[in-house]
C-alpha cells in the first residue's frame, strides 16, 4: 500500500515514527521504488501495488480518507500525494531492472462515495447520473437517493441486507438496513464467540458454518444475485457496464494503463459485483497484447464453484486467475485461530477445511489454472498474521492479541503452507517485520533484513525457487484438525512439508502420522528449513518442536556434523 511504505521524497522523509489509523500517511512511489531491493533481497518475483489513480481525499464520515487508493475521482491522474506519472513509470522501469514482476491494482465496479450529484461531477470521466447504477430508485431524486444519514448511504446495497441475505422492513414498511441489528450475519456480535448460545437460530440468515453471508454464499435465505451486481458497494457510486460509454471508457482506460506504465499484471478490485461478460471482455482484450497481460479477481467468498466460475464458467475462460479467499479463509483460522472470517465458527484451530478445500481444487476440474490462485494469510482488507486476534470492541488499527501473536510457531507453519502450497504465495508488507496493525506503516521498522521473519520467508523463497516448485505437482498426505502434510513436485526434486497448529511447549514430542518415502540410495531427508532433529519411523515422523519441517532429499553425509535425523525401518 503506497500510502503506509516508505516516505521517500514526500511531504516528509522517513521517520521512527509509525502511521495508521483512516488518515494519509504520505507514502509515495518513490519510496516503493528506494526500497525495491529489500523486497527483492527477500526473494520474491513481483510486488503488487495498490490503486495510483487520483482518489477523493475525505473525510467521508466513519470511512476517513482516500489514503488506500479505491475511491478513484480521476482515472487519468496520478494521484500527488503519490507522486507523479514520472514516478510510476520509474518504479515500473527499476522494478523490471531488478529481475520482478509489477501487478497493479485497479477497480472497475464502482468509483469515489457520491452523496449527490455534484460528487460525481467531480468524477473524470464517469461524471453523469445515467453512468452509475440506480437500483431501487424509485421517485426519489439522485441527491435524495445518495444522500447520506445514520451512518449508512441508501442506495440498495451489493453486500448486507437485499443482496447477501433477505431484506427485512420496518412496521411502515420502510426498508431496515440492518435487519434489526443483525445485518447477514448468522451469529450474535460483538464477541466472535460461535457456540449454540451465540448462533442466532431462527433469525439466523445462513447456517452455522458461516459467520455471515457473503458473495457467493447462495445457500444464505434471500441471497440475490441481481442485487449483487447492480448495488453499490457501501456509498461507493457502482459503475453501470452496460452503459457502451461506461463499458468502452473502462477498457480504454485499462489499455491506457497497461501500455503507458507497462504493467505486468492487474490485480481486479471486487470482481464478484461485475458480470461475467463484462470480466470477459476486459480479460479477452488484455490477452490478445503481444505481452499477454493476465488479471487476478478479488473474488472474496468461500464457494469453490461460484470462485471457480470467474476463471472459467460454462467452458469459456474468464480470467486468467484469482485470489485464492476459499483457501485464505481455511488457512487464516485453521492455524491462527482467526476468528473473524467467514469459516471461523468451524475452522477456528481446525485445518480439516483448509485440506479439504485443497483437495477440492485439485479434484473438481472446475479451475482451468491452479498455478494462478494467489494463496494469502492476510492482505490490504485484512488484519495481518501477526494481529488476527482483537480485543472486541478495539476496532481494526488496534494491535491486535493472541493467536499467531503469541505463538510465533504458528506463523511458521502458516508460511510454510503459504509458500509451498500450490499456487502463488502472497506477503502482505510488515509480516516480515512481525507488524500486528492493520495497514500500518513500514518504516518505523526500519527494512530490517535481519529480523527472523524476513530471513525465514527469505529462506523458504529460496527452496522453492531451487526445487523449481512454482508449477509443480501437489499431494496431499494427511490431514486432521491439527496436521496438514504435502508434497509438491516429484522425484529427487520432491518437498515434503509438515505443518501443524499446535501450541505446546518446546522440547515436547510431535507426531505425523506419514510414512516418509524411502529416499532413492545414497540420499537422504533433510529439514531444509532449520535443520530440525527428526526421527523416520515406518509409519511416522517424530520430531520435538511445533516449527513446521520442510523435507528435501540431499546426498548422504552433506551435513553428517548435524545430528538432524535418523531412520528407522
Amino acid at each position: 500500500m503506497t500510502d503506509r511504505f516508505s516516505r521517500l521524497g514526500g511531504v516528509s522523509q522517513n521517520d521512527s515514527n509509525p502511521c495508521s489509523g483512516d488518515n494519509w500517511c504520505n507514502g509515495t512511489l518513490q519510496g516503493i521504488t528506494s526500497q525495491l531491493e529489500y523486497i527483492r533481497d527477500m526473494g520474491f518475483d513481483c510486488i503488487w501495488v495498490t490503486p495510483v489513480v487520483l482518489n477523493f481525499y475525505g473525510p467521508d464520515g466513519p470511512s476517513g480518507y482516500g489514503y488506500h487508493g479505491y475511491w478513484a475521482q480521476d482515472y487519468y491522474q496520478i494521484d500527488p500525494n503519490f507522486g507523479t506519472k514520472e514516478d510510476l513509470k520509474e518504479l515500473v522501469e527499476q522494478t523490471h531492472n531488478l529481475g520482478m514482476c509489477f501487478i497493479l491494482d485497479i477497480v472497475l465496479n464502482h468509483c469515489r462515495p457520491v452523496h449527490s450529484e455534484q460528487d460525481l461531477s467531480e468524477v473524470n470521466p464517469f461524471n453523469k447520473t445515467e453512468y452509475v447504477h440506480q437500483l431501487n430508485i424509485s421517485n426519489l431524486t439522485f441527491d435524495e437517493y445518495t444522500e447520506k444519514f445514520s451512518g449508512w448511504p441508501p442506495p440498495t446495497q451489493a453486500l448486507g441486507p437485499g443482496a447477501a441475505c433477505t431484506l427485512q422492513f420496518f412496521p411502515d414498511g420502510t426498508p431496515d438496513g440492518t435487519n434489526n441489528g443483525t445485518y447477514c450475519n448468522n451469529y450474535k456480535d460483538p464477541g466472535n464467540i460461535y457456540n449454540d448460545n451465540t448462533y442466532l437460530g431462527p433469525l439466523a440468515h445462513g447456517p452455522k458454518d458461516l459467520k455471515y453471508c457473503g458473495p457467493g454464499n447462495y445457500i444464505c435465505k434471500g441471497y440475490n444475485e441481481t442485487v449483487n451486481i447492480l448495488g453499490w458497494f457501501y456509498d461507493l457510486a457502482d459503475l453501470n457496464q452496460s452503459v457502451p460509454f461506461v463499458r468502452q471508457g473502462l477498457k480504454d482506460w485499462v489499455m491506457y494503463m497497461v501500455t503507458e506504465y507497462a504493467v505486468d499484471g492487474i490485480r481486479l478490485d471486487t470482481t464478484p459485483f461485475m458480470t461475467h461478460e463484462f470480466l470477459k471482455e476486459v480479460q479477452d482484450m488484455l490477452l490478445a497484447l503481444d505481452n499477454p497481460i493476465h488479471i487476478l479477481g478479488e473474488v472474496t467468498s468461500t464457494n469453490l464453484t461460484f470462485h471457480a466460475s470467474y476463471q472459467v464458467k460454462d467452458g469459456h475462460s474468464i480470467l486468467g486467475g484469482l485470489e485464492n479467499f476459499p483457501l485464505t479463509y481455511g488457512a487464516m483460522p485453521g492455524y491462527c485461530g482467526w476468528p473473524n472470517g467467514i469459516q471461523s465458527p468451524v475452522a477456528q484451530s481446525n485445518l480439516n477445511y483448509l485440506a479439504e478445500a485443497m483437495l477440492l481444487q485439485q479434484k473438481s476440474g472446475l479451475y482451468s489454472d491452479l498455478n494462478l490462485l494467489m494463496n494469502m494469510m492476510d492482505n490490504q482488507d485484512e488484519t495481518p498474521i501477526w494481529g488476527q486476534y482483537h480485543v472486541p470492541g478495539s476496532g481494526p488499527f488496534a494491535k491486535g492479541t493472541g493467536g499467531c501473536l503469541d505463538y510465533p510457531t504458528l506463523v511458521m507453519n502458516a508460511w510454510a503452507w503459504l509458500m509451498f502450497a500450490k499456487g502463488m504465495p502472497v506477503v502482505t508488507w510488515g509480516d516480515e517485520q512481525g507488524n500486528a496493525e492493520y495497514r500500518n506503516s513500514l518504516w518505523q521498522f526500519g527494512w530490517n533484513r535481519t529480523s527472523w521473519q524476513y530471513q525465514l520467508l527469505k529462506k523458504m523463497n529460496a527452496i522453492r525457487r531451487a526445487l523449481n516448485l512454482a508449477k509443480a505437482s501437489q499431494d496431499i498426505l494427511r490431514y486432521s484438525k491439527s496436521v496438514l502434510v504435502f508434497s509438491r513436485g516429484c522425484d529427487t526434486r520432491r518437498v515434503i512439508v509438515l505443518t501443524n497448529n499446535v501450541v505446546q511447549p518446546a522440547g515436547k514430542r510431535m507426531d505425523y502420522w506419514i510414512k516418509l518415502p524411502r529416499p532413492p540410495k545414497g540420499m537422504m531427508w533433510r529439514d531444509a528449513l532449520r535443520d530440525q532433529y527428526f526421527v523416520r519411523m515406518w509409519r511416522r515422523v517424530i520430531t520435538w518442536s511445533t516449527e513446521p519441517l520442510v523435507l528435501v532429499l540431499e546426498p548422504e553425509g552433506k551435513k553428517a556434523d548435524v545430528g538432524y535425523t535418523v531412520e528407522t525401518q
